[in-house]
Order: structure tokens, then sequence, then C-alpha cells
């Protein structure tokens, strides 16, 4: 154990029985002069601890580095990364992409134009939500009776799905009202 910590602990037992038996005190005659001597003493060494710190090195605080905000995808991003690409296939992946798109046209056609969720699914299954043929021909696999036949005969001719999911996915951001400025 430290001295001073053995000295202070002295001092503050004797201070206890000073203030727990007063009589203790009678032979010390503690008058004004107690008073001069404690304060001299505190004088003293408010002058110790200001010295020590005119003496010691600035320490700063190292904050760290701020962090970087974090990159989100945009929603939507990756139907459109998987359109671009060309994986618009027959497999797993093109039904997941096939199962999106037709869950965000519902949704878009619910939330635009006020149908209920019923109604969307028919709209989609008889291709009478959009005016884009091969957007329709997205959810009904067959290019619809009333587009002109210029495109019925292309769309037989060579089988586009990326082509048609990319026309459906700009026709719901359309319905939806999303632009790709946002």
């Amino acid at each position: 154990m430290n001295k001073y910590a053995i000295v202070g602990a002295g001092l503050v037992l004797l201070g206890l029985a000073f203030v727990a038996v007063p009589e203790l005190t009678g032979p010390l005659d503690l008058g004004e002069s107690i008073v001069t001597v404690i304060g001299v003493i505190a004088l003293l060494q408010g002058l110790r601890t200001v010295q020590g710190r005119r003496h010691a090195d600035v320490g700063q605080t190292e904050l760290p580095t701020p962090e970087r905000p974090q990159e989100l995808p945009t929603p939507g991003e990756e139907i459109d990364a998987a359109i671009e690409s060309g994986v618009v296939t027959f497999g797993r992946q093109g039904r997941k992409l096939d199962e999106r798109l037709e869950q965000a046209a519902v949704d878009a056609l619910v939330l635009a134009e006020g149908l209920t969720e019923d109604e969307a699914r028919e709209a989609l299954e008889d291709g009478t939500w959009t005016d884009d043929p091969l957007a329709a021909a997205q959810f009904t696999n067959t290019i619809p009776d009333w587009a002109p036949w210029r495109v019925r005969v292309r769309t037989a001719v060579r089988r586009d799905r990326p082509r048609r999911a990319r026309r459906a996915a700009a026709e719901i951001a359309r319905i939806a009202g999303v632009n790709d400025d946002e």
C-alpha cells in the first residue's frame, strides 16, 4: 500500500475521532491559526497542481474515422439487372422474375388504379391492364388479339422474353408513377 494512502487514512481516522469525541481536541488550542494553516496548505496544493499541468503534454482525444453511408440498392434494381443481363429464361430465375413482375404489376394496379387484387390479376391474365402488347404478353404468354398484326408476326418469329419483361417493367413503373430520375 502507498505511504500517502496510509497517512491519508490515518488522518481521516483522527478527524473522525475528533468529531466523535470533541474532548480530545481540548489540549490542542485550535483557534484561528488552524484555519490559516489549512488555507496555506490548500493554496500550496493548488499551485502544485497548476504547475504540474503547465509542464504536462496536452493529449487530444483520437476520434474514430467517421462511417461512410452504406450504399443501399435501389428498389427494382435486381429486376432491371436480371432483364438487362438476358437471364430471363424458362428456368428458376425466369420464374422468379415473372413472379416479381406480376406482384409488382398487381401492387401498381391496386394502388394506382384502385382495383382489387383479384381484378388486377384478371386484368393481367386478359392483357387489358396496358395498351402495350409486348407488356401485356409478359403475363398472358400470347400477344393480345388487339395488337397490330406486325407486332404479332414479329413476336411469333422471335421469342423475345427479355424485351417483354423490359416493356412490362417500364409499363408497371409508368402506372405506379415511378420515374428513372428519382
